[in-house]
């Protein structure tokens, strides 16, 4: 089965958040969050990145992914072409990482790229 489409967008680097890429990859995570006023309320992680499942406190529908390239200190929103607008719940988390193929990204974030 072919993964969706989805699209990608450069939101933060590690520059950005005054850190350096081979710093501890919690306190790059954490910082990311904090200045996106967001909680992780999903984290798989790979030797070359990073799949976050990141919520707005206080909102069940919030959840948005992203993909932290560990090499190049990268963080990317990935868009997802399902017509949902305003986020994810957590239940269907699983599922559209399922059907999206995002644990590739996560895995090869360089194949982020292809995406822009």
């Amino acid at each position: 089965m072919n993964p969706l489409p989805l699209t990608a967008s450069s939101v933060l680097s590690t520059k950005d958040l005054n850190l350096r890429p081979q710093q501890e990859l919690t306190e790059i995570v954490s910082r990311f969050v904090t200045y996106g006023e967001g909680v992780v309320a999903h984290w798989i992680e790979y030797a070359r990145g990073v799949l976050l499942f990141v919520m707005a406190p206080g909102d069940a529908r919030s959840g948005e992914f992203y993909i932290y390239d560990r090499k190049r200190g990268q963080f990317w929103l990935l868009e997802l072409a399902d017509d949902v607008f305003g986020g994810y719940a957590v239940e269907q988390m699983r599922e559209k990482i399922r059907d999206f193929g995002l644990l590739r990204y996560a895995e090869n974030p360089s194949e982020i790229l292809a995406l822009r």
